[in-house]
C-alpha cells in the first residue's frame, strides 16, 4: 500500500486546509504530516516511490519561504510520486510555483501535478475574503481525483511546466509586521513561542525583529487574546489601494501530467 505524506507550511491555516482536501481524494491513512510553520523539522527525508508526497506552499512576494526551502532541500524523492502546491492571496503566485517544482524535481521526486489555489490574503483579509469557500474546495476535490488517478496510473510521467520565470523573481519582503496591542496583551509568550523564524522578543511582545520577521501572520493567528495585528495608516491606504487592485476573483488552476 502506497504511503502518503504532507509537507508544508501554514501559519493560518489556510494551505493545510488546502492539502488536507486533496489528500481526502486517496483514502489513505496519512503516515506522516508536516506543519512547518509549527517549528518542526523533517524527519523523514529519504523517500521510496511507495511514498506519496503532497507538498504545499504559501506564496508571499511571488515566492515560497526561504525557511520552508531550506529544508525541502534535506528531501530526497529517489523516484517518488509528488503533488505541488501553491496558496496564494488572490494577487498572483508568480515564480512560487515554478521555483517549489525545481525543488522537487532537484530532490529526485516524480512531479504528477502542480496546481496553484486561493485563500484569504493573510496581510489584508479583504481581498480572497473566506477562501477557501465552497468553489474552491469543489476544485480541490477535482485536483485531488485527477491527481490520485495520474498516479494510480504509474510511471512514466511526462514533464510539467509550471507558470513562472528563471531566474525567480527577487523577493523584496513586505512594508508590514504584526504589531502588538499592549492594552490586550497578557504577556503569554505564545505569539513567541509559535514564530517561527523566532522574530519576537519575549520579553517584549511588541519588539520584532524585521530582519527575520517573513509577516507570516503566525502570531496573529495564535495569539488568544488577539493582541496582535497590522495597523497605521499607512497599511490602511496601501490597504486600500491593494483591495481596488486585487479583488476580482482568480480560480484555482493545475496541470497533471501526461
Amino acid at each position: 500500500m502506497n504511503h502518503l505524506t504532507c509537507i508544508y507550511f501554514s501559519a493560518t491555516s489556510t494551505t493545510r486546509r488546502c492539502v488536507e482536501a486533496v489528500t481526502k481524494a486517496f483514502d489513505l491513512p496519512v503516515k506522516r504530516s508536516y506543519n512547518l510553520a509549527d517549528n518542526i523539522m523533517i524527519n523523514y527525508t529519504d523517500f521510496t516511490p511507495d511514498d506519496i508526497v503532497i507538498i504545499g506552499m504559501p506564496v508571499y512576494g511571488g515566492r515560497i519561504p526561504e525557511y520552508a526551502v531550506e529544508q525541502l532541500r534535506n528531501l530526497k524523492g529517489n523516484g517518488a510520486p509528488a503533488i505541488a502546491m501553491v496558496i496564494y492571496g488572490n494577487r498572483d503566485y508568480d515564480d512560487a510555483l515554478l521555483e517549489l517544482y525545481d525543488l522537487l524535481v532537484n530532490a529526485g521526486f516524480n512531479i504528477a501535478a502542480t496546481g496553484a489555489f486561493i485563500g484569504q490574503h493573510s496581510i489584508f483579509p479583504k481581498v480572497g475574503t473566506g477562501r477557501p469557500d465552497k468553489s474552491d474546495q469543489e476544485k480541490l476535490a477535482q485536483f485531488g481525483d485527477e491527481c490520485r488517478d495520474r498516479i494510480n496510473r504509474g510511471l512514466p510521467y511526462a514533464s510539467i511546466t509550471p507558470k513562472g520565470n528563471r531566474p525567480y523573481k527577487k523577493y523584496g519582503g513586505v512594508p508590514f509586521i504584526p504589531h502588538c496591542n499592549l492594552k490586550k496583551c497578557r504577556e503569554c509568550e505564545t505569539c513567541a513561542e509559535k514564530c517561527p523564524v523566532g522574530a519576537i522578543n519575549s520579553v517584549n511582545m511588541d519588539d520584532t525583529d524585521v530582519t527575520k520577521c517573513m509577516t507570516c501572520g503566525r502570531c496573529i493567528y495564535v495569539c488568544p487574546h488577539r493582541a496582535r495585528g497590522y495597523s497605521g495608516f499607512k497599511y490602511i491606504i496601501i490597504g486600500a489601494i491593494f483591495k481596488a487592485a486585487f479583488s476580482k476573483r482568480k480560480e484555482p488552476e493545475w496541470i497533471i501530467a501526461e
